[in-house]
């Protein structure tokens, strides 16, 4: 009887100090949140994200993540909840969540935090929930990574883009447009000014400012403006976006400012100038799908 008893006893004793020894390593989840669209040619190349850095951590070799999903913040599924019920589903102990989010902004500091179970402030609490956003309730240990003006990708990218419709840089000007944040305008300063330097000190450009708009009518009363001052004082002006998944050559074609009856035309203000306009933003890029693989994999190297 004791034979039988002994290893039982010992088999229980260890499985509750030592739980690894019997299941294995924590089961761990890579989640990339963006902002999300309704437009579905908004989201096409964010939810090919998912394949694309599977892809690369196959090809690292020994990818450690049993899951790579992409999310999105607010407009359309799968939503951020949607994904981490199905993660805890499939038995995930740890998930690095990877907000897809070009600077320090409101939604990287507080929404996403907020909406992963992360954070508690109740007015945002209800501004989330009247926008019929859940809020995770999961077991599941979350850990939170850093924006894209992390590292040297957003430089690269937008280094790039320029390069691709430069084509005399001494009689060139460069304008980037980025949406902004309001309270956290010191920031982007900083990283759009380190931007504009990089580019400048690689294709010899000497001109270049930038401004904070999006499609409608503040890029007709923010960036049109900043335009048309290069415009004035270069050949050629060369704008592109750091935006995510939306090239700056729609913005300029599909942007209206109403005032009053009157309507007027982004295309009409800037006719007359040599402007070009760049036709993708970040994506679709392989350095996007690099940036988050290797971001993931360091935080899985020095987990404990």
């Amino acid at each position: 009887m004791r034979k039988i008893i002994y290893p039982l006893f010992f088999a229980c004793i260890t499985s509750i100090l030592a739980p690894s020894i019997f299941y294995g390593k924590e089961k761990l989840g890579l989640l990339i949140i963006a902002h999300g669209s309704p437009m579905p040619a908004w989201n096409a190349p964010v939810l090919a994200l998912e394949d694309e850095v599977l892809m690369v951590l196959n090809e690292k070799g020994d990818n450690p993540f049993t899951a790579v999903r992409v999310a999105l913040m607010e407009f359309n599924e799968p939503s951020i909840n949607t994904i981490i019920e199905e993660m805890e589903k499939s038995g995930l102990d740890r998930v690095y969540a990877l907000p897809l989010l070009i600077a320090p902004s409101g939604h990287s500091l507080f929404d996403v935090p907020t909406i992963l179970g992360l954070y508690y402030e109740s007015e945002i609490v209800r501004e989330i929930k009247e926008e019929g956003t859940t809020i995770a309730d999961t077991k599941i240990k979350i850990t939170l990574g850093p924006t894209l003006d992390s590292g040297d990708v957003l430089k690269e990218i937008m280094l790039d883009r320029v390069k691709k419709l430069s084509a005399s840089p001494e009689t060139e000007g460069v304008v980037l447009l980025a949406h902004g944040d309001h309270y956290f305008k010191p920031v982007w300063d900083v990283i759009c000014g380190e931007i504009g330097s990089y580019i400048c000190a690689k294709t010899g450009i000497e001109h270049y400012d930038y401004a904070y708009a999006e499609i409608g009518q503040t890029f007709i009363a923010e960036a049109v403006p900043m335009i048309l001052r290069m415009a004035e004082k270069c050949d050629r002006t060369i704008v592109v976006g750091l935006y995510l998944s939306m090239g700056v050559d729609r913005m300029a074609n599909n942007s209206i400012l109403s005032i009053g009856r009157m309507k007027m035309e982004s295309k009409e203000i800037l006719e007359g100038y040599t402007i070009v306009f760049a036709d993708k933003g970040l994506l679709p890029d392989q350095r996007i799908s690099q940036w988050i693989a290797e971001k993931g994999l360091k935080w899985a190297a020095e987990l404990p």
